[in-house]
């Protein structure tokens, strides 16, 4: 393609977009919510995710084992058991001397552990008991993972942060659901009102159309310059989406961690050029979708 040419047809289809600039910037802006919603589910459920991760006490069953079933044979027998169970990750077995030694060193019993006689009768006779952390894989199985581990003969539960985590991950889902469902609706109004904003290009300069007819022009040489009005805005709603999203997030992630300093989040640094990339890509994509339909049907091409 000659370099007249793409200048041509750019300048044609920044006509059209001036021509109907209410129209066009209706698009925009509907375009730029739709993947400024969409970025912040992505964004959501990744450091959603991350911090699950990162809090050990929510992604871990904690069992005791009976001081009847204290023996070599027995503990080794439970070991194997939960082992063998599909949901399992990891487990770490916190022997009941391992677990005083612990709480002795602590500053807050200092004044407990400080009688010698004292310590040695309560290493001799250690109220404490062994202890089991189990780590899941999946959550969504967690439930039937609780059941089997209560089966084993020998073991009680002491903990229910499963619940927690269960509750963080149906709040996460449900946010997920409202925000896909909210970015669908929108993705189908942005493509409905490019539609419509080609349509009046089209409308707009139908004589001139009849004209390059009669001359003999391409379909091709025709229709590209609404289908370039329905990429570039999208590769704009791309941009805008993609800057307001950067300070959407951080604006979010400053207030969050002002209300709670403990949980983890992602730079936006470090994913931005991939949410920028799938800004421009999406944006595009939706723009030559709603131009494309709306040029092959009111251009009869």
């Amino acid at each position: 393609m000659k370099k007249y040419s793409v200048i041509f047809f750019i300048k044609q289809s920044l006509k059209g977009l001036f021509m109907n600039s209410i129209m066009s910037v209706t698009s925009v802006f509907i375009l730029t919510a739709c993947l400024i919603l969409t970025g912040c589910f992505a964004l959501l459920s990744l450091n959603a995710n991350i911090n699950l991760q990162q809090l050990d006490s929510l992604n871990k069953i904690v069992f005791l084992i009976d001081q009847n079933y204290e023996s070599e044979e027995d503990v080794e027998r439970i070991k194997n058991e939960i082992r063998s169970l599909p949901n399992v990750g990891f487990i770490n077995f916190i022997s009941k001397e391992d677990a005083l030694e612990k709480l002795m060193e602590q500053d807050e019993y200092a004044d407990i552990f400080g009688d010698q006689e004292f310590i040695d009768g309560i290493r001799r006779d250690n109220p404490l008991l062994h202890k089991i952390e189990i780590e899941y894989k999946n959550i969504d199985d967690v439930q039937t993972l609780d059941y089997q581990l209560k089966c084993i003969e020998g073991m009680y539960k002491v903990n229910n942060e499963v619940k927690v985590a269960e509750i963080i991950q149906s709040l996460k889902n449900v946010i997920g659901i409202v925000l896909v469902g909210f970015s669908l609706v929108l993705f189908v109004l942005a493509i409905f009102i490019i539609l419509n904003t080609v349509r009046l290009s089209v409308h707009a300069r139908k004589s001139e159309i009849e004209i390059m007819r009669y001359i003999g022009a391409t379909n091709f040489f025709i229709v590209f310059p609404f289908l370039l009005e329905g990429i570039i805005i999208g590769v704009v709603s791309g941009i805008i989406a993609f800057i307001g999203q950067y300070y959407i997030y951080e604006a979010a992630k400053d207030a969050i961690l002002k209300m709670s300093g403990g949980l983890e989040f992602i730079n936006f640094s470090d994913v931005g050029t991939i949410v920028f990339l799938g800004f421009i890509l999406t944006g595009a994509l939706c723009g030559l979708f709603g131009s494309g339909i709306s040029s092959r049907r009111y251009l009869k091409v």
